[in-house]
């Protein structure tokens, strides 16, 4: 028998996922995420004027209405490039650490038709963090 999850405790896993402070990275390796990744698994964007970002929790918005999905969504977050990135000068997408321990919380790759991305003086990538908790059977 497939197992469900009560709404009320999505709402508790979103919550416990974007509580700690966790870290925004773009990844410029040629990877499509995967189950069984951890950190490691992504290289991080360097030069070109790029630096990460902390995600605080008091700057998401839950949406836990008390249907599922239950959701967290962050404001967007923009980089403007200031030169060409270290090689290999791209951007794949991007991925969220935990502060405490690093760990991968979960990772996104941009859209295929925008890839490989290669970051020049007065580009800009936009991303939108959100993290979503629903019960599947």
């Amino acid at each position: 028998m497939p197992m469900k999850v009560p709404a009320q405790q999505e709402r508790e896993i979103v919550t416990a996922v974007v509580t700690p402070a966790l870290t925004l990275r773009l990844y410029r390796n040629d990877k499509s995420p995967a189950a069984g990744d951890v950190a490691s698994d992504y290289t991080e964007v360097t030069g070109g004027g790029y630096v990460n970002k902390a995600l605080i929790f008091a700057n998401w918005t839950l949406s836990i209405t008390g249907t599922s999905p239950c959701s967290a969504s962050y404001p967007p977050q923009t980089w403007i490039f200031t030169g060409v990135t270290d090689a290999p000068g791209t951007a794949y997408g991007y991925y969220v650490t935990r502060n405490s321990d690093g760990k991968l919380m979960w990772a996104e790759r941009f859209p295929s038709g925008s890839l490989p991305f290669s970051p020049i003086a007065g580009s800009k990538i936009v991303v939108l963090p959100k993290y979503q908790a629903q019960s599947l059977f």
